[in-house]
């Protein structure tokens, strides 16, 4: 990688991380590209099974926020705190109110020529003085591991999180205040390495847990428990390294859910199985690209819900025009497991576009625009079936502040427009969700990051 490409995506970090702890605020959650993130290079030890380009990503990390050294160890703290406003915090009319996020996070990772260990924790908490049915604190915790077995590698990784539902995420029919959910995720892998060859074999296990939401009627308050399920997951990925930093990929990947049983329904059980190809190309110093293709069916092994077969796409575009500017597309189409917790019958489709510009040395501004459309099949038969489908346009604009090497300060505003066709609205103590809803939201925050 050339010094020039190093510097340009410094530049680039320095935009995005600092303000890591904000993201989620300033901008709506969305549909990330899943298999890209859980088969493609990961920066945790334990769950990243391929290597490719790892080291020039780390070290770039590494010269941003180079972090407190402790012995043979690299801890780096992250916290911040934000105040705003969010017209639409429910999905529903009169649910509008300030917000006040503060979160904190730590990792730990080693700094050893052969294997490695990390962890790491983070919390998230929002607050809305106005509507505390609302409020909701978010937090994970992971760690991991890489051992290296002459030219091969074993890693194994085990993350827990207690994050939230929102009424304004896409797909997620009839939630109106926030639904509380966990999972414990295990997973275990092995590379084994030939010249420009490896060969991948991964497996993991998530055990996932829902909860009740605040409010106090029934229906805005109703339990979530039929949600509950667990995950069995395998693959096997073929790696072969075209040149450096370039890459072909395929993937076969199978996949088992368990429901837990509630009195009065049937578990939506299922099996799927998937097969994907695609290319890891990052060598060049104006495009990088991340692509899969290929297909998955699903098969509900209890309930009445159909059988769902539909192509899977993934990209992930990083285009660098000059050194002030960066452009990044991504874009998803499939099944997933799970971008939210009715995604066992969603096909999804997003797209997002993001522009990144450099003002001044330490004055960044970010602009980016999404859509994306889910269709969720209902369980049933003939002519009952009716196709849940929801979708959603965002939009939205960021002005980060680098003060000095540990803080920055922001500034951002974020808009949601969702159209629902079919959909459960939601219900709060007053109201009752609409099919179709706007949401704003202004933030100001201070972030740490060291």
């Amino acid at each position: 990688m050339s010094q020039f490409l190093n510097g340009l995506v410094l530049r680039c970090y320095q935009v995005i991380l600092p303000a890591s702890a904000l993201s989620n605020l300033f901008f709506p959650n969305e549909a990330h590209a899943q298999l890209i993130m859980k088969y493609f290079p990961s920066e945790l030890p334990g769950y990243s099974s391929d290597s490719t380009a790892s080291v020039v990503m780390h070290q770039m990390v590494q010269n941003i926020h180079p972090g407190i050294s402790v012995g043979s160890y690299i801890v780096r703290p992250v916290a911040s705190q934000s105040f705003g406003y969010n017209t639409n915090i429910l999905a529903a009319p009169h649910s509008s109110g300030a917000s006040i996020a503060t979160s904190a996070s730590v990792s730990v990772v080693s700094n050893w020529t052969r294997h490695a260990i990390g962890a790491s924790m983070s919390v998230n908490n929002t607050a809305y003085p106005t509507l505390s049915a609302a409020n909701q604190t978010n937090w994970t915790a992971a760690t991991g591991g890489s051992l290296n077995v002459g030219r091969d590698t074993v890693s194994a990784g085990y993350s827990h999180y207690v994050l939230h539902l929102s009424a304004t995420d896409l797909g997620n029919f009839g939630v109106s205040y926030p639904v509380p959910y966990s999972d414990d995720d295990f997973h275990l892998s092995y590379r084994k390495n030939w010249a420009r060859f490896a060969l991948i074999p991964s497996a993991s296990y998530d055990k996932f847990s829902f909860g009740s939401a605040g409010g106090t009627s029934a229906f805005a308050g109703r339990d979530t428990d039929a949600l509950s399920h667990q995950l069995e997951t395998q693959a096997l990925q073929g790696r072969f390294e075209v040149s450096k930093g370039n890459a072909l990929v395929a993937i076969l990947r199978g996949t088992e859910a368990q429901f837990q049983p509630v009195n009065g329904a049937t578990p939506d059980d299922y099996v799927s199985a998937g097969g994907f190809v695609g290319v890891d190309m990052r060598a060049s110093s104006v495009i990088q690209y991340r692509a899969l293709v290929g297909g998955e069916s699903r098969q509900f092994i209890r309930s009445s819900t159909r059988t769902i077969t539909t192509p899977t796409a993934e990209v992930d575009v990083i285009w660098m025009p000059d050194r002030m500017n960066t452009v990044t597309l991504t874009g998803q189409r499939g099944l997933f497991d799970p971008t939210s917790p009715f995604s066992h019958s969603q096909v999804m489709s997003t797209v997002r576009v993001q522009a990144d510009h450099e003002l001044r040395r330490n004055v960044f501004l970010r602009g980016s625009a999404g859509a994306a459309v889910t269709d969720s099949q209902a369980t049933g038969t003939g002519t009952t079936v009716r196709t849940r489908r929801e979708t959603q346009f965002t939009f939205g604009v960021s002005v980060n502040w680098k003060v000095n090497r540990d803080f920055t300060a922001s500034l951002s505003y974020s808009h949601i427009s969702s159209y629902m066709k079919h959909g459960v609205p939601s219900v709060t103590e007053d109201s009752v969700g609409r099919a179709t809803f706007t949401s704003n939201t202004i933030m100001v925050g201070l972030s740490f990051a060291r």
